[in-house]
């Protein structure tokens, strides 16, 4: 089924062909949004420039400034409203009112990021424009699924039969959901590991090792050498409620499941390390290793504008980088 015209609401909704045709594009339009190649900005920009619409109903950085990057760079005009900009739903105006007036100006695609609201669950699908998820809930990133493995993609052209080992807190994390989607239909083992109270269980946790063959390991140390590559995951504070940590809890989070240099020491030679952001750091990472020379998370960052630019193209039909 052809991407353009379509949202993105999830990473289900994605097949193995359209993974592979958006990082096709992706490595297509990667001279386009790579500042030194200025020459490459205009090629092919379309005659009339299309509205990207970001409503940001949750706080943040990468993946509101890369949506706004990508489509930049393909020439589009691009409106933005966060939660704390002055907007009337300061004055009670509801979620679902702010999308649908926002879909009635008619931009050519809307990015939008919630949290936990089965309203906006509903309603997204029904929109008669295309919309790309920037974030929902626990629930789903589907663009943060995609450019995580497009990272990985580019470090070793092919995941197929490759061990990404993601640890922290996965039981509130949309990054790890949809980053099981994306790895296992590109063919890679996927292992998990964290503190009791973020992990899934119970009949969730069946379901999901069930449907992404997910393997399990007791502790940070027992994985790192069966990995390929490890993802650490942002211990989502917000999204606990208070009781489920104490000081106690969170004093010796690192301890137990940080990533520092003794435990990269215990990597296999060549793994790499990932970050979706942001970091802990002193909590997930130790200083230090966001720098060290095995860790890709600014190439996440980077890849974040190339993949975003490359479902705008796609959504769009801009054809820029060549047609598909």
């Amino acid at each position: 089924m052809p991407i353009l015209g379509r949202s993105l609401l999830d990473t289900r909704t994605l097949t193995r062909n359209d993974i592979d045709e958006i990082f096709l594009k992706a490595d297509a339009l990667a001279p386009l949004v790579n500042p030194a190649r200025p020459e490459m900005r205009q090629a092919g920009l379309p005659m009339r420039q299309p509205v990207v619409c970001c409503l940001f109903f949750e706080p943040s950085t990468r993946t509101r400034m890369s949506f706004q990057m990508a489509a930049y760079r393909l020439g589009c005009q691009v409106l933005t409203m966060e939660l704390s900009a002055g907007s009337s739903l300061s004055k009670g105006e509801t979620l679902t009112d702010t999308v649908l007036n926002f879909a009635a100006m008619k931009p050519d695609i809307l990015v939008v990021r919630y949290g936990n609201s089965r309203e906006l669950d509903e309603l997204l699908p029904t929109l008669d424009i295309p919309v790309i998820n920037a974030g929902s809930g626990t629930m789903a990133h589907p663009t943060q699924g995609l450019l995580d493995a497009y990272t990985l993609r580019s470090e070793w052209e092919t995941l197929k039969g490759k061990k990404v080992l993601i640890f922290g807190d996965v039981l509130h994390s949309r990054v790890a959901r949809s980053g099981f989607d994306v790895l296992t239909k590109l063919g890679a083992s996927i292992g998990v590991t964290g503190p009791e109270k973020m992990m899934p269980q119970g009949p969730q946790r069946d379901a999901l090792a069930s449907e992404f063959g997910l393997q399990f390991f007791e502790s940070l140390d027992e994985g790192l050498p069966w990995a390929d590559a490890v993802m650490g995951l942002r211990v989502q504070l917000e999204r606990h409620e208070a009781r489920e940590l104490d000081l106690e809890f969170a004093s010796d989070y690192h301890d137990r499941y940080g990533l520092n240099e003794k435990r990269m020491d215990m990597m296999r030679p060549g793994a790499v390390i990932l970050h979706p952001g942001p970091i802990n750091h002193g909590v997930e990472f130790a200083a230090g290793v966001v720098r060290d020379g095995r860790s890709r998370v600014l190439a996440q960052v980077t890849n974040g504008v190339t993949v975003r630019a490359a479902l705008l193209d796609l959504i769009l039909g801009l054809g820029i980088g060549g047609e598909r």
